[in-house]
């Protein structure tokens, strides 16, 4: 079960992921969390490529921060935009809520893989190696490079790689449903199939199926 935690974020939890998961686009910004207002609003750094355009006052963005070891969710809506600074604010989050422990079973793997992070145009903005440390047919956990990533990216992924026992490659399309700021990424997939007859999910199935994976702890 999740808690609610309502003393905010300190400065010094330093790396803020922001996502605004907009109806038309979507972004994933890498931040830095400069420190707090009389109000209790975030100021927050913004990369030096960022379009400012693609910001607007009052868009919804959801965060995520590490603190003490734990990590901290919340979300809010931009107060303040900074052209000068490069720079915005955060309005004051209602809540700022603990992640909440993982409750769908999935198989412990050590995988090796490619993740190609992209623009909500679908273009690739890096070919990067990943590792995979666990598994299941609706999604994955993965570990990048935090300082390979790149600044501005949707939240839209390819990730591709050969499953165990597989003599071919997998490719599959996924969301990022959430970053733990540390100075590896650990990332969090879900994965999005055509149809239920995509290959890659049909790949998946029978590997989570087989005696192979059958062998492996599961872990929750």
């Amino acid at each position: 079960m999740s808690r609610q935690q309502r003393t905010l974020l300190s400065s010094s939890s330093n790396t803020l992921w922001l996502t605004f998961p907009g109806e038309s686009t979507s972004m994933i910004l890498r931040s830095q969390l400069l420190g707090l207002g009389m109000d209790h609003s975030l100021l927050c750094a913004l990369p030096q490529d960022t379009q400012l355009a693609d910001l607007a006052v009052g868009a919804a963005v959801k965060g995520r921060s590490l603190l003490d070891g734990d990590t901290y969710q919340f979300e809010t809506t931009v107060q303040e935009i900074s052209i000068h600074s490069q720079s915005l604010r955060l309005k004051p989050p209602k809540d700022i809520i603990h992640q909440a422990a993982r409750v769908y079973p999935r198989l412990a793997v050590d995988l090796s893989g490619t993740v190609r992070p992209m623009t909500d145009q679908s273009k690739v903005l890096a070919v990067l190696p990943v590792t995979i440390s666990d598994l299941c047919p609706s999604g994955c956990q993965l570990t990048a490079a935090a300082n390979a990533w790149p600044s501005v990216s949707s939240m839209q992924v390819i990730l591709t790689c050969q499953l165990p026992g597989s003599s071919h490659t997998s490719k599959l399309f996924a969301k990022i449903e959430w970053i733990d700021p540390t100075s590896e990424l650990h990332i969090g997939l879900q994965f999005r199939f055509q149809s239920e007859s995509d290959v890659a999910r049909l790949d998946l199935l029978q590997w989570y199926t087989s005696q192979q994976a059958k062998l492996i702890n599961t872990v929750v």
